[in-house]
C-alpha cells in the first residue's frame, strides 16, 4: 500500500501527486472514518489556483458518503480548526500546501476536538483509500450529503481573536504572503492606529512567492524604510508566524518562544512552567529557559508532535523555530494570526521588538535543504553517511548535526548548530558533494 501522508498531512503537486480522483477518495475516507453516521465537514482552502478543482473534489467524496460538506472559503489553517471545534462538526479540512509555492497543494485533516488527526487516523483513511470500498455500500436518495456555501462562519473566528488584541499603539507591516490571511488580518487589526499590508493581492498562483516567512527580506525593508515598530509575516496558511524588529532583524520562533514564555511566568499563566520545543530548536533557547528556572522539553518535528507533547505536559506554550507556535489556552493548534496579537501585545509593553530578540543570542545554526533528484536518492548512500559521520567529529561537544527527509518536499534537510561560527563552516563543508 501506498503512504500518501507526510508530516502534515497530505501534500504534492497537482495534478501528479495530489490529482482530484485522490482528493474525492479521501473526502470519502474522511467521512466514512470520522463521520460514520453522516454529519458535517468543514471544508477551508487558500489562495492557490488549484484550492478550488480540491475543494470540489473533496466535497463530492464527503456527500456521497452521507455527510454535509461546509465550504467555509478562503481562511488560514487554524480556523478550520477553530470553527470545527466550536461548531461541533465531525471534522475539518484545510486544503493548503502552507509554504510551499503555488503548483504544490495539500489536505490537512482535523478531528471533531480541533486537533490534527493522529497517526493511527490517517492509517485507516490509508486503508480505505486504497481498499475498494467505494464501489458498496454507497448512501443513495434521501441519506446522500450537500454542499452548503458557509463562508460567515469566518467571521466567528475573526472576531474570536480580536477579542485577545490588546495593543492598539504599535505600529506594524504585515506580509501576508498572498495567502489564507489576507481578508482576515483586516478585519482583526482594523481597531488598530498604524498598520499597513504587503504580499495581500493574491493571485492564485504568487502564493509566497518573494514574500511571507519564507522570504523575510522586503518586509525588512519595509520596517526600516517606513519606521515601523513590527513587522508580521505569516506563511501561505497562516498557521505559521515570523517577525522583524524596528531595525530590520528577524525575530524567529524560538526568540517568540523564549520571550512570550518568560512574559507568561511574569504574568504567572505558565501551566507548570513548561515550554516545549523541537530537536531542531537552537540549543540557545533551552539555556535561556533553564537561567529563568523554566522546563524545555524537545517534541519530535512537527507541530503536530508539538502539540501532543504540549497536552501530555499540560503545557501552555510550544513550538517550532519555523513560526508554528501553538497557545493552547487560545488554539488547538498553530496560528500566525494568534501568534502575531501575542507579538504585537508584548511589543507594547516593552516598547521596543529588539528587546525580544535580545533576550538570548543563538549559536550559529544552518539548514541545509538538499534536493532529492530522479534516480539519486543519497539518503542512504555510503558517501551521505560518511559526510555526517565527519561532521560530528568535527564538531563533537560543540555542536550537533539533525538530519531527515522533508515529508512534504523531496528534500532532505540537514540542520548544522555549533557554538562558534568556524566550526560550523568547517562542517558544513562536508555537504559540498550534495548540493
Amino acid at each position: 500500500m501506498s503512504k500518501i501522508f507526510g508530516t502534515d498531512g497530505v501534500r504534492g503537486i497537482f495534478n501528479k501527486e495530489l490529482t482530484v480522483d485522490l482528493s474525492m477518495k479521501i473526502g470519502k475516507a474522511v467521512a466514512h472514518v470520522l463521520a460514520p453516521n453522516s454529519g458535517k465537514i468543514f471544508i477551508g482552502k487558500d489562495t492557490r489556483l488549484s484550492s478550488s478543482a480540491i475543494e470540489c473534489a473533496i466535497a463530492s467524496g464527503i456527500c456521497a458518503r452521507g455527510s454535509s460538506a461546509i465550504l467555509l472559503g478562503v481562511i488560514p489553517t487554524p480556523g478550520v480548526a477553530y470553527l470545527t471545534k466550536k461548531n461541533r462538526a465531525n471534522a475539518g479540512i484545510m486544503i493548503s500546501a502552507s509554504h510551499n509555492s503555488f503548483e504544490f497543494n495539500g489536505i490537512k485533516i482535523f478531528d471533531r476536538n480541533g486537533y490534527k488527526i493522529s497517526d493511527e487516523m490517517q492509517r485507516k483513511i490509508e486503508e480505505l483509500i486504497f481498499s475498494d470500498f467505494y464501489e458498496v455500500s454507497l448512501p443513495i436518495g434521501e441519506k446522500i450529503g450537500c454542499v452548503k456555501y458557509e463562508k460567515s462562519y469566518v467571521t466567528q473566528y475573526t472576531n474570536y481573536l480580536k477579542t485577545c488584541v490588546k495593543s492598539l499603539d504599535v505600529k506594524v507591516m504585515f506580509d501576508c504572503a498572498n495567502g489564507a490571511s489576507c481578508d482576515c488580518v483586516s478585519k482583526v487589526f482594523r481597531r488598530m492606529f498604524h498598520y499597513d499590508f504587503m504580499g495581500n493581492f493574491p493571485d492564485g498562483i504568487n502564493i509566497n512567492k518573494n514574500c511571507g516567512s519564507t522570504c523575510l527580506v522586503p518586509l525588512s525593508q519595509k520596517v526600516v524604510e517606513n519606521s515601523y515598530d513590527l513587522g508580521i509575516a505569516y506563511d501561505g496558511d497562516a498557521d505559521r508566524c515570523l517577525a522583524i524588529d524596528e531595525n530590520g532583524e528577524v525575530i524567529d520562533g524560538d526568540h517568540i518562544i523564549g520571550a512570550l514564555a518568560l512574559n507568561m511566568k511574569e504574568e504567572s499563566n505558565l501551566m507548570n512552567n513548561v515550554v516545549v520545543g523541537t530537536t531542531m530548536s537552537n540549543m540557545s533557547l533551552s539555556d535561556f529557559l533553564k537561567k529563568h528556572e523554566i522546563e524545555f522539553i524537545a517534541a519530535q518535528i512537527g507541530d503536530k508532535f508539538v502539540s501532543e507533547e504540549m497536552r501530555k505536559k499540560g503545557c501552555s506554550i510550544g513550538g517550532e523555530q519555523s513560526g508554528h507556535i501553538i497557545f493552547s489556552d487560545y488554539s488547538t493548534t498553530g496560528d500566525g494570526i494568534l501568534t502575531s496579537i501575542m507579538l504585537i501585545n508584548l511589543v507594547g509593553k516593552l516598547k521596543k521588538a529588539s528587546k525580544i530578540s535580545n533576550y538570548f543570542k543563538k549559536y550559529p545554526q544552518c539548514v541545509k535543504n538538499l534536493k532529492i533528484v530522479e534516480g539519486n536518492d543519497f539518503y542512504n548512500s555510503d558517501p551521505f553517511k560518511k559526510a555526517l559521520s565527519n561532521m560530528r567529529s568535527i564538531l563533537s561537544e560543540n555542536g550537533r548535526v539533525l538530519v531527515r527527509k522533508s515529508g512534504t518536499e523531496p528534500l532532505v534537510r540537514v540542520m548544522i548548530e555549533a557554538k562558534n561560527i568556524k566550526l560550523l563552516k568547517n562542517a558544513e563543508k562536508e555537504l559540498l558533494p550534495f548540493e
